[in-house]
């Protein structure tokens, strides 16, 4: 085991840190441990040195935090499919830089996979997360000043204060009631941001008021509610806490073809079959089946 530095060609693997005296090893107590490459950082040629201790590889590269400076997706490979998408104002871990594309893990929803490289830039905390379907970034804080751009619902901001009705960022102002803080749980909110992204279109790896897939959907309306949850079907489903007898307002169901949706009340759920839509419970379990797993997740 080796830690990785800057290699020769196109590839740079962001170096592990260096040492003045004799180089650390990282002692394993067993077996390597099986990671999922889906949302562990690593490859059969490189990563990342907090695995060290879990599974052995032949390079390690240490993390250097970024921010998304636009929406853009995030790849299982160079050119491959999209398996998530990185949002404005999300922190991503960079580990190695490659023809035009940069490989790491989003911080937000965990996902690991490749971006293009300009999507990235300085790192800079996020302190509100936009919660309306779509949020303006105006010229001044006015609702009728210039777009300087639009933000998808996900998107992340660092308010640098308040100018009335307004958040003041560094690019631009955005109004107060279309976001939400940072990490401030309200389950309420997730029924809310699932009934807002109604319409809203289908759309592989997609976790935005742009266009969600089934599990984005999930994934989106929790982490505009303050909750960490996972982004992956499989991994939804396994984590799905049991609920009562009967599917209840804010579970996430499950039905017996693995679809998935968020109840709304006791009778109807919000889901994502072409578009984003309210159904009657008894509907979807003619079209999915019965219910086989429902809870709370975060």
């Amino acid at each position: 085991m080796q830690n990785s530095g800057i290699s020769s060609g196109q590839t740079t693997p962001i170096p592990a840190a260096t040492e003045s005296g004799p180089r650390e090893r990282h002692a394993l107590t067993g077996r390597s441990v099986r990671l999922d490459p889906r949302i562990d950082a690593v490859r059969a040629d490189l990563t990342d040195l907090r695995l060290a201790d879990r599974v052995f590889a032949p390079h390690y590269a240490e993390a250097r935090m970024q921010t998304a400076l636009a929406a853009g997706q995030i790849l299982e490979s160079p050119g491959g499919p999209a398996v998530s998408e990185l949002l404005p104002g999300d922190a991503f871990d960079l580990l190695e830089l490659s023809g035009g594309h940069a490989w790491g893990r989003s911080l937000t929803d965990g996902m690991v996979g490749y971006v293009a490289e300009g999507l990235l830039g300085e790192a800079v905390a996020a302190t509100h997360v936009i919660c309306a379907r779509e949020a303006t970034l105006g010229e001044a804080p006015d609702r009728n000043a210039a777009t300087l751009a639009a933000l998808p619902m996900g998107s992340r901001i660092a308010a640098l204060g308040e100018r009335g009705d307004f958040l003041l960022t560094d690019h631009g102002y955005v109004a107060a009631d279309a976001v939400r803080p940072v990490g401030e749980p309200d389950r309420a909110e997730v029924i809310a941001a699932a009934l807002r992204m109604i319409g809203a279109s289908e759309r592989t790896g997609g976790r935005s008021g742009a266009g969600v897939d089934g599990a984005g959907l999930i994934f989106l309306a929790h982490d505009v509610a303050g909750f960490a949850v996972p982004r992956l079907p499989d991994l939804i489903v396994s984590s799905v806490a049991p609920g009562s007898q009967a599917p209840a307002a804010g579970d996430v169901t499950v039905f017996a073809d693995q679809h998935l949706a968020i109840m709304v009340d006791a009778v109807s759920a919000v889901h994502v079959e072409g578009r984003v839509g309210r159904e009657r419970l008894s509907t979807l379990i003619e079209r999915h089946g019965a219910p086989v797993a429902h809870g709370t997740l975060g």
